[in-house]
């Protein structure tokens, strides 16, 4: 058996697994399985050198595609660099296959160079870790590795999807001998799923609860699963009320999308009961108006089975598939109702919150028309450019919170994304050019300047897709710490915590390759926006210039101007 055979063995193995991309960062410990990955013609390899950016852009790829992607780096350092994709895939359960090259482990801590200890090194973000032996001349070792790797990669995709890492310690040579054999014969192991459903049993008390809480509210995190058909089927022939995050990809009539205007302004809207579905909300007055206001009933449907309750109110949890659960019981209600010939009757629940969601859109629309140009209107505008033929991947801080504020203006359906997992600001380039690799449709990065700056090596990627569009909100700061109440009243606001810079990205965009365009005002920005998507079709970014203390007045205004 030649010396590097179970390495080898780990790439085929993921190919027969549907791996079908492979994000390489260069090393010499780990060329086995640049090699084998770059030789293996089911798996389509990108080498990208910084590992942090590498990752993120692995991560945007599985995230768009819903594939594992793996990602593979040499020992020290670089594998320390995956760590803040890795947890960002572990809570947003994006599925990468890690795989570290290592030193041996009598060399640990021997002042041998690129040497860390990598043993558990992701710590409880991935949802398993393997290490695999350093010596495999053994038939039994080489069984083990190919084991190792068949549970590793069936697990990223089992529900809930997630990273797996694999640790492998490698001894020199590093290379192979010439006309080395590079793909053996392996053995996959097919590891076949069983859908979850409820029993009638279950159904029953659930369906016994639904009609004895007249008050309903349906509330959909962070989502990329389509549930328009059974969300709209509730709303329309129920009556339920349905609120979603801009995240939560739901784009039915009737949606409740403007809370953050007004739920901090009223307190008569407890529900009965309350659905949710998907992982993180962005609208933290939802979440406490919740904690303040418990319903009577709260079922999280969820299919894994951590318990995971921001709301603090659950009282059943309910795994199953968000699809499966709201098909069966729009159906069985439908049912019901047919035998019953029930007739609808006026759902006074339904009507105020309704009533609610369109006094703010019409405040937040006369607002808009009134208000300087901003990183507000710059939002409002990008968003009413958007359409079915686009993916918007919003920017922590900031971005995502005004998107999601403006999102009653939504109509047209398009696919929303975001690094909600841990929310950070670093890898949202990255992240955005991965889904933009993984689609033919323009993928649309709305990011502010602190972010865009931290992950500019994004950019240096080799050859940036050409359906990318960056829209960068230039306000010279963090202006995130003067709008949140904490650091605002703080005297050393503006020398720690803004994070003043003086950079603009033309220079960054030039040296790239990358299409730069500037906004200063409304003009501009509809100018710039009409170029960057129907000109030439081709990357490009455009600046926004604004001013990061108006932008925060402007904030203010509009929260604390809505009244009742």
């Amino acid at each position: 058996m030649p010396l590097l055979e179970p390495l080898y063995n780990i790439v085929e193995l993921c190919a027969l697994h549907g791996i079908k991309d492979a994000i390489i960062c260069p090393g010499s410990r780990s060329a086995a399985l640049t090699l084998a990955f770059a030789r293996n013609s089911k798996i389509s390899t990108r080498v990208i050198a910084d590992e942090r950016s590498a990752a993120f852009v692995a991560l945007g790829m599985a995230l768009q595609s819903g594939e594992t992607v793996a990602l593979v780096c040499t020992s020290g350092s670089a594998a320390l660099n995956f760590a803040p994709a890795v947890a960002e895939a572990f809570f947003q359960e994006i599925p990468l296959l890690i795989l570290t090259a290592d030193r041996p482990p009598e060399w640990i801590h021997q002042y041998d160079g690129q040497t860390i200890f990598q043993k558990d090194i992701y710590g409880r973000h991935v949802k398993k870790t393997f290490d695999l032996p350093v010596e495999y001349a053994h038939k039994d070792a080489k069984w083990q590795v190919d084991r190792i790797t068949n549970e590793a990669a069936a697990l990223a995709q089992i529900s809930p999807k997630g990273p797996v890492h694999i640790n492998i310690p490698i001894r020199e040579p590093f290379y192979p001998e010439e006309n080395e054999r590079i793909f053996p014969i392996v053995h996959k192991v097919e590891f076949l799923q069983k859908d979850t459903v409820l029993s009638p049993e279950i159904w029953s008390d659930l369906l016994e609860i639904w009609q004895k809480s007249d008050r309903k509210l349906i509330a959909i995190g962070q989502n990329s699963e389509d549930l328009d058909d059974e969300l709209g089927g509730l709303v329309a022939e129920e009556g339920v009320v349905v609120l979603a995050d801009i995240i939560s990809n739901v784009t039915i009539d009737g949606k409740i999308a403007s809370q953050d205007v007004f739920l901090g302004k009223v307190d008569d809207l407890k529900p009965d009961l309350l659905i949710t579905a998907g992982k993180s909300f962005i609208s933290k007055s939802f979440k406490e108006f919740i904690r303040k206001n418990k319903p009577t009933y709260h079922w999280h449907i969820q299919e894994h089975a951590e318990l995971i309750d921001p709301t603090q109110s659950i009282s059943h949890k309910v795994e199953v598939s968000p699809k499966y659960f709201f098909k069966e019981i729009l159906e069985t209600l439908d049912l019901k109702k047919l035998k019953a010939g029930d007739e609808e009757e006026e759902n006074d629940y339904f009507l105020e919150w309704n009533s609610l969601e369109e006094i703010s859109v019409r405040y937040l629309n006369k607002f808009l028309n009134n208000v300087d140009f901003g990183e507000l209107k710059a939002t409002s505008m990008l968003l009413e450019r958007l359409s079915s033929e686009f993916v918007l991947h919003l920017g922590n801080s900031m971005p995502v919170r005004y998107a999601n504020l403006l999102g009653g203006f939504n109509k047209q359906k398009f696919e929303v994304s975001s690094n909600r997992g841990t929310s950070g600001i670093d890898g949202i380039v990255s992240t955005a050019i991965g889904q933009a690799l993984k689609t033919e449709k323009t993928v649309v990065c709305l990011v502010g300047d602190v972010s865009f700056f931290y992950d500019s090596n994004a950019l240096f990627f080799g050859e940036l897709p050409q359906n990318l569009r960056i829209v960068m909100i230039n306000n010279s700061g963090g202006n995130i710490f003067r709008i949140i109440e904490g650091p605002s009243k703080q005297e050393e606001l503006e020398s720690h915590f803004v994070t003043h810079q003086i950079r603009n990205a033309e220079s960054l965009a030039k040296e790239a390759g990358v299409k730069y365009l500037k906004a200063t005002n409304m003009i501009e920005m509809a100018e710039s926006l009409d170029i960057m998507f129907k000109g030439d079709q081709r990357v490009a970014l455009v600046e926004v210039l604004t001013d990061g203390e108006a932008d925060a007045e402007i904030f203010r205004t509009l929260k604390a101007g809505f009244t009742l």
